[in-house]
Order: C-alpha cells, then structure tokens, then sequence
C-alpha cells in the first residue's frame, strides 16, 4: 500500500470514527476537551502503524488505544475532582442533547475508577459483549464480569445514598 492510499484510508476512517470515538472518550474523561485530546493522541499513535491495521478491526485497535491513553492519563496525574460547569457544556455528538442527564452520567461515573469506568462504558454504554470487552482491553473474561459487578454496585450504593440524602432535605 504507497502512502498516499493510506493516509486517504485513514482520513476516511477518521471521518466515519470521529463522533464514536469522541463520545466515548468524553464518557471516559468527563471532559470536551481532554476527550478530543485522548482521540486526538490515540489517532496520532495508530497513523504511524495503519497500513497493518487490518480494516475489520480498526475501530477496535484505536478504541484500545485511546481506553490505554486514557488509564495512562490518570496515572500521570493526581485526581482532580469533577468540575460541574464544565460537566454542563454539551458534548459533540453526545448521544443526549439533555445536559440534565449528560451531567447526572458524568456524576454517576466519576466514583468509578479508570478501569471500571473504562469496563462500563464499554459494555454498557457501547454495548459490547462481554468477550469483546476482554479482548479489547487485555484482561480475562471473568475480569470484565467481577469489575462490571463491583462498578455497579458501586454505582446502586451511590445512587441509593444520593436519593437517601435528597429525600431527607425535602422533610
């Protein structure tokens, strides 16, 4: 394959991936602009091996890359909380245009770690199988299923504490 054939296959890849991939960066970071940062670096890093990416799994191979990007992005920097004004700002190709619920799935998430939080928006949010989930992150299925489970839970206990919380204030 000469370069220019794979650069336009790469620019037409982009250009079809684009939202997919923003959105899920943005469900990962809890922010616009780290989100388009994460796709941005995770394109960069595939560019230089794209003529042997095989085109069936070439949304999977920079999924991975931009989940490692991301798990790698928080272990280079300490935690910040979430900032709500910018959790408001509505995300590109957000798949709610309510920023109501896009801010309350951005809180959901935030108590997740970066692992967890990577497994459940994968399963969850991209709906992929269990085996897929696997697959594209490196970790056994049973990994998936037990992390999925405690993220869950962690997120019933966080919601059932929430709606406790606010049902004692309207007393």
């Amino acid at each position: 394959m000469d370069r220019h054939q794979r650069d336009r296959e790469f620019e037409e890849f982009v250009a079809a991936s684009w939202p997919r991939l923003r959105r899920a960066a943005y469900l990962l970071a809890h922010d616009t602009h780290d989100a388009e940062d994460l796709v941005q670096s995770a394109l960069a890093r595939c560019y230089a091996g794209w003529g042997r990416i095989r085109a069936d799994s070439a949304y999977a191979y920079v999924h991975r890359a931009l989940v490692n990007g991301y798990i790698d992005s928080t272990r280079r920097r300490t935690p910040v909380p979430v900032d709500h004004t910018t959790a408001d700002e509505p995300a590109p190709g957000s798949p709610t245009d309510d920023a109501d619920q896009r801010s309350e799935l951005v809180e959901l998430l935030a108590p997740l770690s970066p692992r967890e939080r990577s497994i459940v928006v994968w399963r969850y949010y991209l709906d992929a199988s269990e085996q897929d989930v696997a697959h594209e992150l490196g970790v056994s299925v049973g990994t998936v299923k037990s992390t999925a489970s405690r993220a869950l839970a962690r997120l019933r206990s966080a919601h059932t504490t929430t709606s406790l919380t606010s049902s004692q204030e309207h007393r």
